[in-house]
């Protein structure tokens, strides 16, 4: 496991969702992503998926709102905590998504040599669409988010899957 940056050995498919603060974007999709790997008839046991930010408060809890609004739509974040980037996490997922270029920038500068695997989210079914922090935390906003990201998680779901084989 990969939890506190420990470094796991990259021998099965694995996805690190990136976001800035690791409280809602990209624990969210990684929710919904370990969600359409279930639907698919995949097991958990055999995948890595987790997520991290890149100017994180290790620890904290994603906003009750988030956790509340979400809940509905089958997404669990109430044991999530956030934890920073760092070279053990990226070291240990064969695939970075990221929500916006800035995130992307600021990996491939800081960590050039886990460029080649970091992508957008958006970049998975060919489109450059950034996944901005919502305006507020309120239900709606919530729900607009978790459209944008299980519509960008399922269209490129096929080019999520060989790539988190690590079929680059």
């Amino acid at each position: 496991m990969t939890e506190a940056g420990r470094t796991a050995p990259l021998n099965r498919p694995s996805v690190l969702f990136v976001c800035t603060a690791n409280r809602i974007r990209s624990p969210l999709a990684a929710a919904l992503f370990r969600n359409d790997l279930l639907r698919e008839g995949l097991s958990l046991d055999r995948w890595r998926v987790n997520s991290a930010g890149t100017w994180v408060q290790e620890g904290m809890p994603s906003p009750e709102e988030v956790i509340q609004a979400s809940f509905a739509r089958g997404v669990d974040l109430r044991k999530h905590r956030s934890q920073k980037i760092n070279e053990g996490l990226l070291s240990s997922h064969k695939l970075i998504l990221v929500m916006e270029l800035g995130h992307k920038e600021a990996l491939n500068h800081v960590f050039p040599h886990h460029a080649g695997r970091v992508f957008m989210l958006s970049e998975m079914s060919n489109a450059t669409e950034e996944i901005k922090d919502p305006p507020s935390i309120t239900p709606s906003d919530i729900e607009k988010l978790l459209d944008q990201l299980s519509l960008l998680i399922e269209k490129g779901m096929p080019r999520i899957l060989l790539l988190a084989h690590g079929n680059l």
